[in-house]
């Protein structure tokens, strides 16, 4: 008898995707993961996978040191090294991958190329065998991997790769190879181990491959379609056997007339050669670009000019039409001007203008293009002559843009060696004051105005003298006596022996430019409402405050400030009140500080005050900065006339030492923030120095909500299920609570990190992970008679349910899942009706239609309206805990709950109590009707297989 099958199996996995391969995570994956994982699950197995290279695991594999090794093909000489199972798991067959430039289409053009292929597979031998029956030279490289054969090929140290169709169909795009059409070496592919050992497993192993094969079981054809692999005994397989014995057969046949032709062949090349190389030669000795375009636009030959200029090899131009050159407009105009000559017969001479693909030099081009002609007179090609003329139009252009320039330029003079006007421009004109002709004969000195001294025209003249140039601003004065500022350019032109012959000025008024910076600065710097400094210039500012008080050892202080119920005034009396406000309030704080201190607006009803060269002790400095903010409170509370009436405000304020903030400047801003909140907090009106056990709740908050990031991005979190039942059927199903499994902190509480999700919206990704669990769920207890006719209960939070894409998203995933919505039920809580009750209610309807059932949780505790309680669809009441709690010993909590119970019948819907501990409560409430119960009395929230074994107890007794 065969021994039991081991606890724990040791498998080989390397990189063959999909078929199996490392994830990024660095878990197993793949097809054979996946295959292998069900039977694992049928047979109990543990399976740790041992990654390794293909060689060596199968070398491992041989020596015992692992148990199991998927995606092997069969063949007589591993069939004496292993052993097989019966049935074989997939089929598949080798496949050709070539680099995109390279032109591999059929087994001939891989003469003289190189191939990665596996070391020590079976295709290396297979392919060399094929190749040599055809006489074609190739090169093989060994890859230790197909992953590293296909990176070769994108490399270029390889010019072809091989792997199985799988892998190179999986892969092609990321590593930017192609099929070439090369197919060959069909396989079966088997798991195996070494010789004699885990019979039992081998035999478990076939026993579900039987199952598959059969289509008893459905889970292998989802795996496939899973990983894009094709359907089990489908019509693809021996399609791809037909083809695959075709090619042999064509191939053979290929050979012989290869062999017949080669001679004929080799014997008329050899004449073609000689004459082709003396054409070429003369055709590469002419300096213009010759080509030859064919009826179909494409470029039949192109001599070596051309080449160089298109900046590709003839294999690269031969076949190709100019949009692979040039950009679209350039490959418009030469189609344009190809057709006359190819349609229409004309010899074509025409300039023109044409620009690289991917925005290069634009350059012009005389081109001659006459139509080739059959003997019947029928065109076929074109032959195009062009030459560059790109220098000859710049050097035309260039005379008439000097010819213009000195006009069209603004403000622009040329003077002699003695600075004295020789020509002057309209635009000089013009921005002087004077006329051309009052111009000439004068020196620019005239134009100089008193805000320079001598030693800036002295440094201008010495700067022009030694550097040929001088540029930089200066004021200048126009005729009638006003100075303005200008840019000015001065050059000097020298002539072959180095004397300076002329002068060329050039200046621009940029009056409007100095404006126009002095606004942008203020605009930077400076809040526009109320003329304080903003955000920037006050960051500025509190860096080197601080840097200077770290050095002096002074001490400071920042006031953080916050206008109370700011709101409230905006949105009744609108912005135009509440602008008037701030600026009042801007004025009052400027006049509660001192002269070097700095009152700063950050944005909305936000400012800060730096104190600057407070008392060294920080008792003493703290005692300063109350009384600064003690005055602030005082202004701030006084009565505002804003628009004729009388308003009262108050502020927050939150105070953060210098010293208490290491020389940050976003430390002591936080500081001073979270200062002001719990001013807030404390009824506002008042002012709080920062309390460093408030950063540590918001510091540990954010490290709460980092933690949740991550657990939803690496998988920590579970599903409990906590059992209901029916007095009169026992287990009708469960309600799904998650649960967070630190990998350091174990099980964390939902009551700490439900509400952080809420608050941040991570609670939407992780509902979602929740409502997709639940569906698997339910898949699974679908496939089991006992467990079939349960139902899942999942709660959904208001943010949840309110995002836009939730319906959407609860209907994806059933269709994705295949699960029963008939099976899923949603709870809802009662604060989700005081908001938007129609868009509720028009959510719930669209899934209700579907099947959906929907629980009212905590029913009672809230504040829901009966009016909108019976428009909604539900099917379900929950009570409470609270009330069940005290339900023996509290009149009221026994009323409350006959009173929902009598609720729901009469809106003829189901009612279930949560939070059942004793039998007494039980009893009590089947006594009210209610005959549904959840609770600790049948049994914690615990895993799916913990539930499903308290069924099978249920159902024995």
């Amino acid at each position: 008898m065969a021994q039991a099958a081991p606890r724990e199996l040791r498998v080989g996995v390397y990189s063959n995707e999909p078929k199996i391969f490392v994830d990024a995570q660095g878990k197993p994956s793949g097809i054979f993961v996946d295959l292998l994982q069900l039977v694992a699950e049928r047979e109990q197995w543990t399976l740790k996978y041992v990654p390794c290279q293909w060689q060596d695991c199968l070398d491992a594999v041989r020596a015992g040191h692992l148990d199991l090794m998927p995606d092997v093909a069969r063949n007589p000489e591993r069939e004496g090294l292993y052993d097989f199972h019966t049935l074989p798991v997939m089929h598949s067959w080798s496949q050709v991958y070539r680099a995109p430039g390279a032109d591999i289409h059929s087994l001939f053009d891989l003469q003289g190329k190189r191939v990665a292929v596996l070391r020590g597979s079976v295709q290396r031998a297979t392919f060399q065998q094929m190749v040599d029956s055809f006489g074609i030279q190739t090169s093989l490289v060994s890859a230790p991997s197909l992953v590293e054969a296909f990176a070769m090929v994108q490399r270029g140290d390889a010019d072809a790769a091989i792997a199985n169709h799988l892998f190179g169909n999986f892969q092609s795009a990321r590593y930017g190879v192609a099929d070439t059409g090369i197919v060959f070496q069909p396989a079966t592919l088997y798991f195996v181990t070494g010789l004699g050992r885990n019979p039992e497993v081998l035999a478990a192993i076939d026993r579900s491959v039987k199952d598959w094969r059969s289509g008893a079981d459905p889970a292998y054809a989802r795996v496939l379609r899973h990983w894009g692999g094709q359907e089990p005994e489908g019509r693809m397989a021996p399609m791809v056997w037909w083809v695959l014995g075709g090619l042999a057969a064509f191939s053979l046949l290929a050979l012989l007339m290869v062999v017949l032709l080669r001679r004929q062949v080799q014997e008329r090349t050899r004449h073609l050669q000689a004459s082709e190389h003396k054409l070429a030669t003369i055709l590469d000795s002419v300096g213009a670009f010759i080509y030859i375009k064919g009826r179909d636009y494409r470029y039949q030959y192109a001599n070596r000019q051309a080449l160089t200029l298109l900046g590709r090899t003839g294999h690269e131009v031969v076949g190709q039409e100019d949009a692979a050159f040039f950009d679209a407009a350039t490959a418009a105009q030469l189609r344009a001007n190809d057709r006359r000559v190819i349609e229409d017969g004309e010899t074509l001479e025409a300039e023109e203008v044409n620009t690289p693909q991917g925005g290069g030099e634009t350059r012009a081009y005389l081109s001659v293009k006459i139509p080739l002609r059959h003997a019947d007179g029928r065109i076929h090609a074109l032959c195009g002559i062009s030459t560059d003329i790109t220098e000859r139009r710049r050097s035309e252009e260039s005379l008439q843009i000097a010819a213009t320039v000195f006009e069209s330029f603004e403000g622009m003079i040329v003077t002699g060696p003695d600075q004295r006007i020789l020509k002057a421009n309209q635009a000089f004109a013009r921005l002087t004051g004077y006329s051309v002709d009052e111009l000439v004969g004068k020196t620019a000195r005239h134009l100089f105005s008193d805000r320079h001294d001598e030693a800036f025209y002295s440094a201008l003249q010495s700067t022009l003298r030694t550097q040929g140039v001088w540029q930089g601003e200066a004021w200048n004065r126009r005729k009638d006596g006003q100075e303005y500022p200008a840019w000015v350019t001065i050059t000097a032109v020298r002539s072959p022996d180095g004397d300076i012959t002329h002068y060329v000025g050039t200046q621009t008024d940029i009056s409007s430019r100095k404006a126009a910076e002095e606004e942008i600065r203020l605009l930077a710097f400076y809040d526009p409402l109320t003329g304080l400094p903003n955000r920037r210039l006050m960051t500025d500012r509190l860096q080197h405050s601080l840097a200077t008080t770290a050095r002096s050892g002074a001490g400071g202080a920042l006031l953080f400030v916050d206008l109370d119920n700011f709101k409230d005034l905006n949105d009744t009396q609108g912005h135009e009140v509440g602008d008037q406000l701030l600026r009042q309030v801007a004025a009052r704080l400027s006049g509660c500080v001192r002269t070097g201190d700095t009152v700063a607006r950050l944005g909305g009803d936000e400012f800060v005050l730096l104190l600057e060269g407070l008392s060294p002790h920080a008792h003493e400095a703290a005692a300063q900065a109350e009384g600064v903010g003690r005055t602030v409170l005082q202004a701030l509370g006084q009565s505002y006339l804003l628009d004729g009436h009388a308003h009262h405000s108050s502020c927050s304020i939150g105070v953060a030492l210098y010293a208490d903030a290491l020389g940050s400047v976003d430390e002591l801003l936080k500081r001073g923030d979270l200062a002001m909140y719990q001013a807030k907090g404390a009824g506002r009106n008042t002012l709080r120095f920062f309390d460093p056990r408030t950063q540590a709740a918001v510091a540990a908050r954010t490290a709460l909500e980092a933690g949740l990031r991550d657990a939803l991005h690496s998988g920590q979190f579970l599903l409990h299920y906590q059992v209901q039942i029916s007095q009169h059927q026992g287990i009708v199903g469960a309600e799904a609570l998650v649960r967070w499994q630190h990998p350091q902190r174990g099980l964390v509480s939902p009551a700490e990190f439900i509400p952080v999700a809420e608050a941040s919206g991570l609670i939407v990704p992780l509902g979602a992970w929740i409502l997709r669990t639940a569906c698997q769920q339910l898949v699974e207890w679908a496939q089991d008679p006992l467990t079939a006719h349960w139902t899942l209960a999942v709660n959904v939070s208001a943010r949840q349910f309110r995002h836009p894409h939730f319906v959407d998203e609860v209907l994806g995933l059933l269709e994705e899942t295949g699960a029963n919505p008939r099976r899923l039920k949603l709870e809802l809580t009662e604060t989700l009706l005081l908001d938007d009750v129609e868009d509720t209610i028009e959510r719930m309807t669209t899934l209700r239609a579907l099947g959906l059932g929907f629980s009212l949780d905590d029913f009672g505790t809230g504040y829901s309206s009966l009016a909108y309680l019976k428009r909604l669809p539900l099917t379900q009441l929950k009570i409470d805990q609270g009330f069940v709690r005290e339900l023996l010993t509290d009149a009221n909590d026994a009323t409350i709950a006959r009173t929902i119970v009598t609720l729901a019948q009469s809106l003829d819907l189901g009612v279930i109590a949560e939070g059942v501990e004793t039998e007494a409560q039980r009893d009590m409430l089947a006594s009210l009707g209610c005959h549904f119960w959840q609770g600790y009395l049948f049994g914690r929230p615990g895993p799916a297989s913990a539930l499903r074994q308290a069924a099978e107890v249920a159902a024995q007794n």
